[in-house]
């Protein structure tokens, strides 16, 4: 298969998934606040964060072999990386399982979460978590690591296409749950099971996959899976930091803003993150590609594949962020069923984190995909640090306005970092960042930035204020796209007019 087939075919399955994504935080926040009270959304919520910072070990775990199979790429590598993986993975879930056990067995839940959460949902929380564990150990331990290992001969869309799968089952079968009438502990039961049983067809067809390549069966080597479980400590680490960044901010809302502002929060967050969702399903299929142009020493490919990422956020995304502005408000009160309503700020704030975000993908990818370890863990640190001295002097006087710029501080301090590390790695490899690109994205995205606060400023003129940062974002676009080699120049203006009546140009093998 094609880098153009692969890529195509990765981004279509990612974009099911952002589909999938969008439908299921349209219709679960409406459902779920209908049903539940603003505590037990709340619960709800906060289950969603407890969780992601429970398996970051796991992942983090995941994620350092994951770009060890796709930086060696051969069969004997993620073959023994693989198996000798196994007996770490199910330490590391059935440490959380004993975890959670004891928190609900000894009481510690009431001296944890009894500041904020009510004593009579103290119970659910200890039981929701013990259910999550158990279907990590059984599904996510191994699975996570078999399905990183079959990425680099080509798999990613595929892969992609069961994430869908199991987005779409789980949280159907949570809703399906509050539309009977069940509790909290009742969707997470139901989301549960649902998990175990499409992840069954998951392992099985990669256990057929796995045949196919012919990767064959090792015998577990402790020396190695502890080798591997140690070097990927700092990347749990990274993961840790980076989910307490990003999730934990909602640990930090809890206590100090309440649940009912904890749930303002995550529905507006969630309406922003409807871009985010764009980013990912273009950056996932691209970045195994980046890294196996970066390994072959193929550079004007990889200098190509970071400026396309750029000019997309530039073109797409950030015009998408300010229509999404303008659009929000009525919908936004619609959708949570006047239980919140939109705060303008906070919306902006976290739209600009968005933009940043996007902007930092290439250069995040060139640094992680090479498992350089200290730079994202500083990178990830310093972000934990903004966001929670932000949030810590802000919220209080501020309310939810200082957490989203919090938040968009920190995104930024991370995309600096990321973007010197990425300097130095590319030297290393005897490559250079593309400098005019770099320099005409920035640009483009504080355009883009300040059009989405102007539009706050100046909300009489929304239409009008945004006119100067659109015009903006497509210059740098059209400064980005000129910084392209002029090879790739000469391919888009070939591809582009002719995709859609010679499908045979996709099989092309060109990046």
């Amino acid at each position: 298969m094609s880098v153009s087939v692969r890529l195509i075919s990765g981004s279509i399955a990612n974009g099911a998934l952002l589909g999938g994504n969008i439908l299921v935080q349209t219709i679960s926040v409406p459902i779920m606040l209908g049903s539940w009270s603003a505590q037990q959304f709340g619960l709800w919520v906060l289950l969603q964060a407890l969780y992601s910072l429970s398996i970051a070990f796991d992942l983090g775990h995941q994620t350092y072999l994951g770009y060890e199979f796709q930086r060696l790429g051969t069969s004997e590598t993620v073959r023994l990386d693989f198996f000798s993986s196994v007996p770490a993975a199910i330490f590391l879930a059935a440490s959380l399982l004993c975890f959670w056990t004891a928190v609900a067995t000894f009481g510690w839940a009431d001296a944890l979460f009894g500041g904020f959460v009510s004593a009579e949902l103290i119970g659910e929380l200890t039981s929701a978590m013990i259910v999550y564990a158990l279907a990590w150990l059984l599904t996510g331990s191994i699975g996570g690591i078999l399905g990183r290992a079959l990425i680099p001969f080509g798999y990613y869309a595929r892969m992609a296409w069961w994430r869908f799968a199991l987005l779409a089952g789980v949280n159907l079968a949570a809703l399906m749950a509050v539309v009977a009438g069940g509790n909290v502990l009742d969707a997470v039961i139901t989301s549960s099971v649902a998990n175990v049983v499409i992840n069954i067809g998951v392992h099985l067809d990669c256990y057929r996959l796995w045949r196919r390549e012919k990767i064959g069966f090792a015998m577990p080597n402790l020396r190695r899976s502890r080798s591997n479980l140690t070097s990927s400590l700092l990347v749990s680490l990274r993961e840790l930091i980076a989910v307490a960044s990003q999730q934990g901010i909602r640990l930090l809302i809890a206590p100090v803003a309440g649940v009912g502002l904890l749930g303002a929060f995550t529905a507006t967050r969630t309406l922003s993150n409807i871009a985010m969702q764009g980013i990912n399903a273009l950056a996932g299929p691209i970045e195994p590609e980046l890294m196996r142009y970066l390994r072959e020493g193929r550079h004007e490919a990889a200098e190509t594949t970071v400026i396309l990422s750029w000019l997309f956020v530039l073109a797409v995304v950030g015009p998408g962020c300010i229509l999404l502005q303008w659009v929000a408000p009525g919908f936004f009160l619609w959708w949570t069923r006047g239980s919140f309503r939109l705060d303008p700020i906070l919306f902006s704030s976290l739209c600009a984190c968005i933009i940043v975000y996007g902007l930092a993908q290439p250069v995040a990818s060139i640094v992680r995909g090479n498992n350089v370890l200290l730079p994202p863990i500083v990178a990830n640190g310093v972000s934990l640090l903004l966001t929670a001295t932000g949030c810590y002097l802000t919220l209080p006087s501020w309310g939810l306005a200082g957490a989203g710029f919090s938040l968009l501080a920190a995104e930024i301090a991370g995309f600096v970092i990321y973007a010197a590390a990425a300097r130095s790695v590319s030297r290393m490899l005897r490559s250079n960042l593309p400098v005019r690109a770099f320099a005409a994205s920035v640009c483009g995205g504080i355009s883009i930035i300040s059009g989405l606060f102007a539009t706050v400023a100046w909300p009489q003129s929304t239409v009008w204020s945004s006119i100067p940062a659109v015009i903006g974002a497509f210059a740098a676009a059209w400064a980005t796209y000129r910084a392209l080699p002029a090879d790739a120049r000469t391919m888009l203006l070939y591809r582009i007019p002719n995709l859609a009546r010679r499908p045979a140009d996709l099989m092309e093998d060109r990046p």
